[in-house]
């Protein structure tokens, strides 16, 4: 079995003889990208062990980061390689060794090992390219990139709706594949099977906005356990993420100041291994705490058995706390299709902006990089308010 650990080095030369440096992979920046001061050039490589030498000790491998633009790699191209590289080593039966088939085409498989080693982009990127790969790969039929076409992209689009992704998700989904193959097959701008254009009414959609009725969210909460009470209501009363709270630590909470604090961390995941985590879009920040949920947090801290507010009952991060949402539901007598952690956090927001915060706030307290992203709230209540101010039914001539 391979050694899945993949070291960066930089080649050096002192006085005539080369050298090798280990490379130390600098703090990163929230969203996972490194800061410009360290994101520097250099003669990188990676090295791993995989399989055996003559001798039967593991056998040591070598290979050089590929520059770009007749310049020297950036150390973020370096970390792209190795992450790659890795992740070849714990799916092995996921990369096909062959590059080309039969006809001299490149197949998709090994297509798709090429484009994730040489993708330069946050951890959160890769990942999103990654899955609509594996997506796409594991529906089409054809081998070779070469043989895709506009057609199959967009039956795919639709297969991807049928079996329950949004269409801004599936669009997405469809844009991603189009670059693989453009860049793949080293096509200019606009060659591509797609233009993102042809997408523009869904890319520019507003989102849906679900919100929760008083006798709605009553009729919930009274169905929960005394735990799941001081879980949602924690999602309901500080508009958090979902993978926010499953990650959410008894240090990120502040009971006297009455904060919540959403930061990167390590947390205890597979195994007894810890593995880093970030905010979505590196959205860190510090969320108000209701004097309420002060009292609930306090016993449940009582009984705490890790560090992590909720976790499983080995004390990792809990990745599965839709599916209570969806049994408390269920048993309160509600749709459980409908009860979603966003729509929760929609209602904290549409909540807020009822009770007198102005825009800015909720933005700072959702922690969205700009006010256009919650603007679709404030539209959302102004509808309401026209219905509830009979403002709607006043002034008609006929």
């Amino acid at each position: 079995m391979a050694n899945r650990t993949v070291a960066i080095y930089e080649s050096t030369t002192e006085g005539g003889k080369q050298g090798w440096l280990a490379v130390e992979i600098p703090e990163k920046k929230p969203d996972g990208s490194l800061y410009m001061k360290d994101n520097r050039f250099g003669n990188f490589h990676i090295r791993w062990y995989q399989g055996v030498d003559a001798n039967g000790r593991p056998k040591q491998h070598w290979k050089k980061v590929p520059a770009t633009a007749n310049s020297l790699p950036k150390l973020t191209q370096a970390i792209t390689a190795k992450e790659a590289k890795e992740w070849e080593l714990q799916h092995p039966e996921r990369v096909k060794p062959d590059t080309t088939t039969g006809s001299g085409q490149i197949s998709i498989a090994a297509a798709t090992f090429q484009y994730l080693e040489n993708f330069a982009g946050s951890k959160l990127t890769i990942k999103g390219h990654r899955h609509a790969l594996e997506e796409f790969t594991s529906w089409v039929s054809c081998q070779n990139v070469g043989d895709i076409t506009r057609a199959m992209l967009l039956r795919w689009k639709d297969h991807l709706v049928r079996n329950g992704n949004d269409e801004l998700t599936a669009v997405w989904k469809l844009i991603r594949i189009n670059k693989f193959y453009k860049t793949i097959l080293k096509l200019p701008h606009g060659a591509g099977l797609i233009k993102t254009t042809e997408f523009k009414s869904v890319l520019q959609k507003k989102p849906r906005i679900q919100v929760y009725k008083p006798e709605e969210l009553r009729q919930f909460f009274a169905a929960c356990d005394e735990r799941q009470f001081v879980l949602f209501q924690l999602y309901y009363k500080c508009g958090l993420r979902n993978k926010e709270l499953a990650h959410l630590e008894w240090d990120d909470v502040d009971l006297v100041g009455r904060v919540v604090e959403i930061r990167s961390k390590k947390a205890m995941k597979n195994g007894d291994e810890k593995k880093q985590w970030s905010p979505k879009h590196g959205s860190e920040g510090e969320v108000a705490l209701p004097q309420d949920m002060v009292p609930l947090l306090e016993k449940l801290k009582e009984t705490a058995r890790c560090n992590l507010l909720f976790p499983t009952r080995s004390g990792r991060v809990n990745i599965k706390l839709l599916d209570q949402c969806k049994l408390v539901a269920t048993r309160a007598g509600l749709d459980p299709s409908k009860w979603k952690i966003k729509s929760l956090r929609s209602t904290y927001a549409t909540s807020r902006l009822r009770s007198g915060y102005d825009i800015a706030t909720v933005r700072e307290q959702l922690r969205h990089k700009d006010s256009k992203s919650v603007e679709h709230y404030i539209d959302f209540l102004k509808n309401e308010d026209l219905i509830k101010t009979g403002a709607v039914d006043k002034g008609w001539d006929a």
